[in-house]
């Protein structure tokens, strides 16, 4: 048995999750769209949307998958691009957690977003809430929903439009500025919202559903 099945691994937060595990010297998995060159096969197994392989038996499921979106398409998307969003961010994650629990998978930790709301008019926070719903529902032995602000990172560069620059130049001015219940809007570094994620699936004190305000200082 795995401690970690993970997938996601080769995004902001994931990849940081992965270092975590690597550092506690822990046993994982890793679903991929592509192969790791620097993993073994037998560490990790090609999935895509149509085709997710059996999921091997391990203690705790990761899910940081999240469909990429520009700044624009955050705040409003067309339908095509709803579409897709949705496929991965809702549908491929909910089945992913079916599965898992189905094999007897008793944690699951997923990245999910800061304000996310199953009332509010943007598809994108509606979304996410409506996920976290339908994964509440199957009942885990324990749930973690961390909710990060803006990830920062190294990004590809057909992710990183004028839009973000302005909000992460914005995100050190006024970041600070931010405090009480406002402080879970911050810009974050993707390492420390994978170090939280970390430590909440690994809390003996989380027994059964928990959300995770990340924020950074």
């Amino acid at each position: 048995m795995n401690d970690y099945l993970i997938f996601g691994a080769s995004g902001l937060t994931g990849n940081h999750f992965l270092e975590k595990v690597k550092e506690a010297g822990a046993s994982y998995h890793l679903f991929v769209r592509n192969n790791f060159v620097d993993e073994k096969d037998t560490n990790q197994t090609i999935f895509n949307l149509d085709n997710i392989r059996e999921l091997p038996l391990s203690k705790n499921l990761v899910i940081c998958l999240g469909y990429p979106l520009t700044f624009k398409e955050l705040v409003k998307m067309d339908k095509k691009t709803k579409l897709s969003f949705k496929e991965v961010d809702y549908d491929l994650v909910v089945r992913i957690a079916k599965k898992a629990k189905d094999i007897g998978i008793d944690n699951i930790g997923i990245v999910s977003a800061v304000g996310s709301n199953k009332n509010s008019f943007n598809y994108y926070l509606n979304t996410k809430a409506k996920m976290e719903e339908q994964i509440l529902e199957l009942g885990f032995k324990k749930t973690i929903f961390v909710r990060p602000g803006h990830l920062l990172g190294p990004r590809d560069a057909s992710r990183t439009d004028n839009w973000v620059k302005l909000i992460e130049s914005l995100g050190k001015i006024y970041g600070p500025l931010l405090v009480g219940p406002l402080k879970k809007y911050r810009n974050i570094e993707a390492r420390e919202v994978a170090k939280e994620l970390f430590h909440a699936v690994n809390n003996d004190n989380y027994s059964s559903n928990h959300i995770v305000e990340v924020n950074e200082g």
